[in-house]
């Protein structure tokens, strides 16, 4: 397997990234009909893609295997104004291909994150994903994250 390098991803990754967003929106929807896929699910991802490059409380990295996109990481910035830390980092989406997984790929990822949210002022680094979905909760468990809040719905 090639080294992985993470970097900050660029509009040449777009077609790999917004493939592995698609991927990712999907298997949501296969965990619960809460997580209903729009029908123009792929131009949402690249639109989503596009807007995360900007950087403006937005950190996209891309896990790169020779000039192959192994994986990727997206993370919010978020303003938690009643609390210390002030500033949390938020995993929205994580992805890795299969051919890369129990490979460190997705530790690497959040690593890289980690430190570059820390450098923009996060005190602290979250991450969301459906109830359902226990490889995640396995996988942030071993990374040391821990539950602090609970999120519910109801449809209307």
């Amino acid at each position: 397997m090639d080294r992985i390098i993470v970097r900050r991803a660029e509009v040449r990754d777009a077609e790999s990234v917004v493939d592995m967003i698609v991927r990712l929106k999907i298997f949501n929807e296969e965990l619960s009909g809460m997580f209903r896929t729009v029908q123009d699910v792929r131009e949402r991802a690249r639109e989503y893609f596009m807007s995360s490059l900007d950087g403006d409380g937005k950190i996209l990295l891309v896990a790169d295997a020779g000039g192959e996109v192994a994986g990727f990481i997206r993370v919010e910035l978020v303003d938690r104004i009643f609390y210390e830390p002030r500033v949390k980092a938020l995993i929205t989406d994580i992805y890795v291909r299969p051919s890369y997984r129990r490979s460190s790929v997705g530790h690497i990822l959040i690593e890289a994150a980690t430190r570059e949210a820390r450098r923009m002022g996060a005190g602290m680094i979250s991450a969301i994903y459906p109830i359902k979905n226990y490889v995640a909760s396995e996988f942030y468990r071993k990374m040391g994250f821990e539950e602090l809040q609970v999120e519910v719905f109801k449809e209307l």
